[in-house]
């Protein structure tokens, strides 16, 4: 099993999962440009990632772990939040609409 991590500008250390494969350009693009829209980000882990203001409209991020993370202020009108782990994630004055929240 192939597993990959990335460390953040801050220093933390990211576990992206086999998922990263297919979504390491994806993954790097969001976390240095906070733009990521109709991005495949689907079963990352982005625990703890700080995000503010990150434009992720129309992403797919179905099965994503955001536990922790930072996202106020983002954009996610239409994104795919579908079984998307968002405990304790900061989603204060996000653009919600349109979204596919999980269940």
């Amino acid at each position: 099993m192939l597993l990959c991590y990335m460390q953040t500008a801050d220093g933390r250390i990211l576990n992206l999962g086999v998922i990263c494969v297919n979504n390491e350009d994806n993954i790097k693009k969001l976390l240095a440009t906070k733009q990521c829209q109709n991005c495949d980000l689907s079963g990352v882990n982005l625990s703890g990632a700080n995000l503010p203001n990150a434009n992720l409209s129309g992403a797919n991020l179905s099965g994503a772990n955001l536990s922790g993370a930072n996202l106020s202020g983002a954009d996610l009108s239409g994104a795919n939040l579908s079984d998307a782990n968002v405990t304790d994630a900061n989603l204060s004055d996000a653009n919600l609409t349109g979204a596919i929240m999980p269940n």
